[in-house]
């Protein structure tokens, strides 16, 4: 849906109005001790909580500032089950003002009405996390059936993200968004998107106040069912349903960087920027080795300067496309943003001979990049994009176990703006390497005290062992317990290292009593012991609604070497089994080896590329339930 605002539609806008003058915006509905009662949801009826009344209002003050408010009132249905909305969050950029907040706890108890007021800062939380400050809130004394109620007020100086999701994990009864703005110096369009794009209740007119004209937009829904969790998505928000305001016209210099007619603009106003066109010119002849500029070839080069910027330079995990210190600061401090770091990369490569610009992306959880629609507004990232004999590399120095073309998981986002200058193209780009995952386990048998003793061994290559690393590299302590949690093992003295070759692996020692069932002279095992696949990835009940989307193609192998006893002889193994699709896309193959009194299993599984439409979903479901029923066969063993 696009709407625009025009003087010239004011009299059809007022037709409009007066055609939905029955429904009224902006009223906060009163206490209802019906709504205590309510044992579920109308719309779902399972649903653990549901969204009885939200309402959002921007409207632009005089000084040019924004102010916010928000309303909600949310049903507790299934506490146990409702967790992400016990607690209360509202996000303020830095320069954002909190005003007022109030937050209120409805329960029924003994047939009357407990209310809690909570409504001091104080009790609020602080977190701070990517330039974003967020207030937070447990809310206190929530049982099955309470009613939380909460609103809060801001002023903000942010004209350009004003976007609201209508679509949540939960239902919701009613919501409604409201825009209120002077016509002389701002124009939004709206480009809403996901399956709700059309309003039950809307009014666009154009007000009268105190002189200037104000463009007025409010939109209601109703009976909003929840969204619908699917795995391996590569982010839901692509999908969900949104309200989303373009800005089109601002008579501040802030808008410059915002919108403009094509990309090449673009291009040319960031050349211009201090911030990043001057940045790139900054002189850098002194900063790199003389050897590695004139000791090796092109490609080699390439990787020894990108090797150079990681070892010396640490990203402060602030994503950007504009830096926010000079060259000299960051020498100096040796930390710095995305665009500092990625942007310093493409200086040096330059200063060494090779061709290198910068790529304006949208990482995976900032949502994807609309090519069609020319702004700065929905990037927050850069990575440096190299040409050598008319092959594309892509780098990304912010990631310290990256390579050449093996990029984060966050980066791999399907488009991208390369800036050459004054020249802005958009591309695709998608990630064509295979991932790894290698699972060893090395055990031996002690049948008398039914306990089996070992190693396991987990190594990950290429996309895999970035986010093995960087999770290791955040907290390398969670890290190496998350092993003992994940598993059904006692696992101790966890060694986590990366390796030169930029794969990333984790030993560590186990033992188990819980493997094997020992009756009388016979003993029974899963050869596969802790890494059996209990649980089906691909297990959804309702037709599949988006693609799916892994990121990298990938392979999946467990290996298990299982030493018996010597005075134990094997009674039956378990069968071997290998399958695939027709065109060879998904196989996956379970083999069984015995050499002495060892007996070796290997499970795999190989998914040949990053994504696949959501019609192959019944072959991975297939494949997937195979692979638990062929990973928990047993070992049959009976005492000579």
């Amino acid at each position: 849906m696009r709407i625009s605002s025009k003087l010239n539609t004011a009299i059809c806008c007022l037709a409009f109005n007066l055609f939905f003058t029955q429904h009224k915006f902006l009223v906060q509905p009163a206490f209802d001790e019906a709504d205590l009662k309510k044992t579920n949801s109308l719309i779902e009826k399972t649903a653990p909580a549901e969204i009885l009344y939200n309402s959002v209002r921007y409207n632009f003050l005089a000084d040019g500032t924004v102010e916010k408010e928000y309303y909600s009132k949310i049903k507790i249905y299934d506490k146990k089950n409702a967790e992400e909305w016990l607690n209360i969050e509202i996000p303020l950029f830095s320069e954002d003002k909190l005003e007022k907040y109030d937050v209120k706890i409805y329960n029924l108890a003994n047939n009357k009405v407990d209310k809690i007021s909570i409504d001091k800062k104080e009790q609020l939380k602080e977190n701070f996390t990517k330039g974003l400050k967020i207030y937070k809130l447990a809310v206190p004394n929530i049982l099955d059936g309470s009613i939380i109620e909460y609103s809060y007020k801001l002023v903000t100086k942010n004209v350009v993200n004003l976007n609201y999701f209508l679509e949540y994990n939960i239902p919701v009864i009613y919501q409604e968004y409201n825009l209120e703005y002077p016509d002389d110096r701002l124009a939004y369009h709206f480009n809403n998107t996901g399956s709700i794009t059309t309003p039950k209740y809307h009014v666009s007119s154009i007000e009268d106040r105190f002189g200037a004209l104000y463009n007025v937009f409010r939109f209601g829904y109703e009976n909003i069912k929840s969204v619908q969790k699917e795995k391996f998505v590569k982010n839901v928000d692509r999908y969900r349903g949104k309200v989303k305001p373009e800005l089109k016209k601002y008579s501040g210099t802030y808008f410059s960087y915002f919108d403009s007619k094509d990309w090449n603009e673009v291009a040319k106003q960031l050349d211009k920027s201090d911030d990043f066109g001057g940045f790139l010119r900054s002189n850098v002849n002194d900063l790199l080795p003389e050897k590695i500029k004139t000791g090796y070839g092109s490609v080699e080069k390439a990787d020894k300067i990108f090797n150079f910027v990681k070892d010396h330079y640490k990203w402060n995990r602030e994503d950007a496309i504009l830096t926010s210190q000079s060259l000299k600061q960051l020498i100096k401090t040796k930390a710095g943003n995305s665009a500092e770091i990625n942007l310093l990369l493409i200086m040096l490569l330059r200063n060494a001979g090779i061709e290198a610009n910068p790529l304006l992306i949208s990482t995976v959880d900032n949502g994807i990049l609309n090519i069609a629609s020319p702004s700065l507004r929905y990037f927050n990232f850069l990575l440096a994009s190299v040409k050598i004999e008319n092959q594309i590399y892509f780098y990304d120095a912010t990631s310290f176990s990256s390579k050449a073309n093996i990029l984060p998981e966050r980066d791999w986002n399907d488009f991208g703006i390369l800036l050459e200058k004054n020249k802005g193209t958009d591309l695709s780009y998608s990630n064509t390497n295979i991932s790894k995952k290698e699972q060893i386990i090395k055990a031996s048998l002690d049948i008398e005290n039914s306990t089996i003793k070992g190693t396991f061994l987990q190594k990950d290559h290429g996309m895999f062992a970035i986010e093995s690393y960087d999770e290791f590299d955040t907290s390398k302590d969670k890290y190496n317990q998350s092993f003992a949690s994940n598993y059904n093992a006692d696992i101790k003295e966890v060694e986590s290292k990366l390796l030169e070759n930029g794969d990333f692996e984790s030993q560590m020692a186990f033992s188990g009593n819980s493997f094997m069932d020992v009756v009388g002279n016979k003993v029974v095992i899963n050869p596969v012991l802790f890494l059996n696949t209990k649980s089906e990835s691909f297990d959804q009940p309702e037709a599949r609604k988006n693609q799916i989307d892994f990121i990298s193609a990938f392979e999946k192998e467990k290996r298990i070497e299982l030493v018996i006893p010597e005075n134990y002889k094997i009674l039956s193994l378990p069968k071997d089994k290998k399958m695939a699709t027709d065109d060879k896309e998904i196989s996956y193959t379970y083999k069984v080896e015995t050499t002495g009194n060892k007996i070796i299993i290997t499970s795999k599984v190989n998914v040949a590329s990053q994504n696949y439409p959501k019609e192959y979903y019944p072959f991975f479901k297939q494949i997937w339930k195979a692979i638990s029923d062929f990973e928990n066969q047993v070992i049959t063993l009976e005492k000579k």
